[in-house]
């Protein structure tokens, strides 16, 4: 037994290495293992510890007693990945825990479609104006075969007002392309 497990009932061994012969005094003497049971291990000249923030351990969550056997393999981009890691990190959970309690905690909820029902109301909203801009683009093309058909402008003001239109829907919907794929 060394003199740190002798209050023991039961041999206890140190989770710090025995130094060599010889090198206890030299490498070890603030050590932990060379300060008697009860004695603190620092010489009175160390600062405290307030001031620095204190990170504990991630939590681990409680494990089934049989593995599960079904598994979800999600991909994420960079940036999305990011997030994850940086939201696990602040809810002290791995990543892939996290990632398995919020599609959970979704499923489970009383409307399991309300998690995404935004993204997927933009997405939907999007398509629609997709769709109009092909007609419109349609209508754009039937104007320009008339044009090279007969070579005049009939209305030039009206002809320049659609044009306007159509390249503000377009701004508008590269804005909100933008909005929802930075945002998602």
């Amino acid at each position: 037994m060394t003199p740190d497990n002798r209050a023991a009932s039961c041999p206890v061994r140190s989770p710090y290495p025995a130094p060599a012969p010889g090198e206890a005094e030299a490498a070890g003497a603030g050590a932990p293992e060379s300060v008697g049971p009860g004695e603190p291990t620092g010489t009175g000249g160390s600062e405290s510890s307030s001031n620095v923030p204190q990170h504990s351990a991630p939590r681990r969550r409680l494990r089934d007693k049989q593995l599960r056997k079904r598994r979800v393999h999600p991909r994420y981009n960079d940036a999305e990945i990011a997030l994850v890691k940086y939201a696990a990190a602040l809810s002290r959970m791995n990543p892939g825990g996290y990632v398995a309690e919020c599609a959970l905690a979704a499923a489970r909820a009383d409307d399991p479609t309300a998690a995404v029902a935004d993204y997927r109301a933009l997405v939907k909203a999007l398509m629609a104006a997709n769709g109009q801009l092909g007609m419109v683009g349609n209508n754009l093309n039937q104007l320009t075969r008339h044009l090279n058909m007969d070579g005049a402008l009939p209305h030039p003001d009206t002809v320049q007002r659609l044009l306007d239109r159509v390249e503000a829907s377009i701004a508008e919907l590269d804005t909100a392309v933008a909005r929802i794929t930075d945002g998602r």
